[in-house]
């Protein structure tokens, strides 16, 4: 077997090609995004076998929740219906495991009459719990958009972008992906850390085209890990909860505010502002384990 077909960069070509030719958010391609199962009463994403990336950090854990969440509620929906999240919460208790065995399942769902749905579910690596994940979601009368590759068994093979065609962008997250093995972070939060600059209290991220979603705002995902390192950059997330009040541009820096609420021996609370622009466009409140 030619060993450049499991290459970093063999595989984040294709994941691209897979972003261009459906327009699913690129960092989640990239992850390796995977239907793994679906019936009336629950539905379940994962992560591709190797050579997919089999590093896991907050940024991809984050992407499976929200996904998974939504795709439960198209499920019932549609497949096309634009769902834009409202609120977000993750609860763990454990790590991410391997990719390949690390799946969010979504089996309670609800859709109220006045155009809000909500969803939650489980997270776990084979048979370890390794926390739950809910979230809210808007739920527009009307629109449409193209249907997400892994909300379906069946997923398209894509020919691999050129290497000579990568946006600046596009560089830029192979440049992470290659450094992502010497600073043992996983390929997406390699991307948000290299975005990032702390300066005096507070944290700037400066992001790109690669963090966005099919509307070209910036995923949530990586809007909830953002907040999450600012939060406390050395310590694990036990629980946060990210409420989205607009849509945030790729255009213009995002300024992090942290503000530690009370600490324990053990245990820290933040609340983190997201600005852009002066505007507030997300909050999220953090419980850490240091």
């Amino acid at each position: 077997m030619d060993s450049r077909r499991n290459s970093p960069a063999d595989w984040l070509l294709r994941a691209l090609a897979l972003s261009r030719a459906t327009g699913a958010p690129v960092l989640a391609c990239v992850a390796g995004l995977r239907h793994a199962a679906s019936s009336p009463r629950s539905f379940t994403l994962g992560f591709a076998s190797p050579p997919a990336p089999q590093r896991l950090g907050l940024v991809e854990i984050a992407m499976l929740a929200d996904f998974a969440l939504g795709g439960a509620l198209r499920r019932r929906l549609g497949r096309t219906r634009p769902l834009p999240t409202l609120s977000l919460t993750l609860d763990l208790t454990g790590s991410p495991g391997a990719a390949g065995a690390t799946l969010a399942e979504v089996g309670d769902i609800a859709v109220a009459d006045d155009g809000i749905g909500t969803a939650a579910g489980v997270i776990r690596s084979e048979n370890l719990v390794l926390g739950h994940c809910s979230a809210a979601f808007a739920v527009p009368s009307r629109g449409s958009q193209a249907e997400l590759p892994w909300d379906s068994p069946d997923s398209a093979t894509h020919p691999s972008v050129d290497l000579g065609e990568l946006t600046p962008a596009e560089r830029s997250l192979l440049t992470s992906a290659r450094s992502a093995a010497d600073t043992g972070r996983s390929w997406a939060d390699q991307v948000i850390s290299d975005a990032t600059v702390d300066e005096r209290g507070t944290t700037v991220l400066v992001p790109s085209e690669v963090m966005t979603n099919r509307a070209g705002a910036v995923q949530g995902g990586v809007l909830f890990a953002a907040a999450a390192r600012c939060g406390a950059p050395t310590a694990r997330l036990v629980s946060g909860t990210m409420r989205f009040l607009a849509g945030v541009s790729a255009a213009k820096p995002i300024v992090l505010e942290p503000t530690v609420e009370h600490t324990t021996r053990r245990t820290r609370f933040t609340h983190v502002r997201l600005r852009q622009d002066g505007s507030v466009c997300a909050v999220a409140g953090l419980v850490h384990r240091r």
